[in-house]
């Protein structure tokens, strides 16, 4: 049986490829800057303050370097990874760095403060129960095989966390949820990298919504499955992946991949506005073109989106 390995990023103000950045936010209502965000990286970070009569606009939301919340959430589910309906996928690696007001918890029931792919229960699936052994950081856990630290370096203003983890569990879906305990006045900045395998299939090369533009289609959820880099999408025919795509996304640009044939069908795309890493990575022995574009901006805008999640992911 033959799998594919797929991967996603999530830049919250953070990125992996930085050691030690220095991103904080000030969540202390008596300082001159309450509200500010600093060092953000890429993308923004999350402020939760219910607040709106004392303070209707933060800084850091002036600014464009956080993403307000004004409820407060118990688990905030920020969006899905994947999630494969008829299909099982393997989780295998994540890591996951927050920079926070919160921190780890210190036996390790459960991450408090740093996000992480999240199962659909009140705990994480990967932490059960408490770990007795924790008594310093670093702390290894050999039997769930993941390691975690509390500030193995120092930023300004709050904690860092970060925790490792590399295995093989079945999930059909994987949420990014962050636990908040319902707690208002806090912070936070990460960056989440995943990798998890599937079998070979073929796949649905769409960017598209989970929530606006593929949860709400029963016929896409019955034909394909979702993956937030907008590759790694595969169903069960490449007939009906196409049928169903020139139904409901009839002016947008999308391809289809046969596994079995190696063939890349393109819709409202021609050839050059496919990109070489996605070539490299599928290494299809034909490419055939369903419908040119009748706009070069609908296949601008594929490509485009196509980059930006997957330049993330690692791509180019």
């Amino acid at each position: 049986m033959v799998f594919n390995i797929a991967t996603t990023r999530y830049f919250y103000g953070t990125v992996t490829y930085v050691y030690s950045p220095s991103t904080y936010c000030q969540n202390n209502t008596s300082a001159s800057d309450y509200g500010k965000c600093y060092n953000i990286i890429f993308g923004k970070a999350v402020f939760v303050q219910t607040d709106t009569t004392t303070y209707p606009t933060l800084p850091c939301e002036t600014d464009n370097t956080c993403i307000r919340y004004t409820s407060t959430a118990g688990t905030r589910t920020l969006t899905t990874i994947f999630s494969y309906s008829g299909k099982q996928a393997i989780l295998q690696y994540f890591w996951s760095r927050s920079h926070s007001s919160m921190r780890i918890a210190d036996n390790i029931t459960y991450l408090f403060g740093v996000p992480a792919p999240y199962s659909d229960a009140p705990y994480l699936w990967l932490f059960p129960a408490v770990n007795y052994e924790s008594s310093s950081w670093p702390v290894y856990d050999p039997v769930g095989n993941w390691k975690a630290y509390l500030n193995p370096y120092t930023i300004p203003i709050g904690y860092v966390n970060i925790i490792r983890w590399q295995g093989n569990v079945f999930m059909s879906s994987a949420p990014l949820s962050i636990y908040e305990g319902n707690i208002n006045n806090i912070w936070y900045a990460f960056d989440v990298a995943v990798a998890w395998a599937y079998e070979s299939s073929p796949l649905a090369i769409i960017p598209l919504d989970y929530n606006n533009d593929y949860a709400p289609y029963r016929e896409l959820r019955n034909i394909f499955g979702y993956a937030a880099n907008g590759v790694d999408q595969p169903g069960w025919n490449s007939d009906d992946m196409i049928r169903v795509l020139k139904d409901i996304f009839p002016d947008r640009a999308w391809a289809v991949y046969d596994d079995v044939q190696k063939i890349m069908y393109l819709y409202n795309l021609t050839i050059d506005y496919v990109p070489d890493w996605l070539i490299d990575k599928l290494a299809p022995v034909g490419i055939k073109v369903l419908q040119p574009p009748s706009n070069l901006s609908t296949a601008q805008a594929w490509l485009n989106e196509l980059n930006a999640r997957n330049r993330q992911a690692g791509g180019p």
